[in-house]
């Protein structure tokens, strides 16, 4: 993967990430639960991570599939020029 890739991806993550630990941890408060941080982290990641893995990454996925092809397609029109031959057409 490109270095531009991956910081994309990184981004997409985080972006996924952070407002499910964010809500998580506003419902700690929001309970009232007294458990000491390091519980709370620990339920947070354990709900956190399947989540991220479950629902977030396959999403992230097809964007940054969909991120790819669309680059492939601006590298072929500048590679064949604003009209690509009908061999090159076919292909996509």
């Amino acid at each position: 993967m490109p270095d531009k890739e991956t910081a994309i991806q990184a981004v997409l993550i985080w972006l996924a990430v952070y407002p499910s630990v964010l809500l998580f941890s506003y419902a700690f408060r929001w309970l009232g639960v007294g458990a000491p941080l390091w519980v709370e982290i620990l339920v947070s990641t354990a709900l956190t991570v399947p989540l991220i893995t479950v629902v977030a990454q396959p999403v992230i996925g097809r964007i940054m599939a969909r991120l790819r092809k669309r680059r492939q397609r601006r590298r072929s029109a500048a590679r064949w020029g604003a009209r690509a031959p009908q061999e090159h057409r076919a292909i996509e």
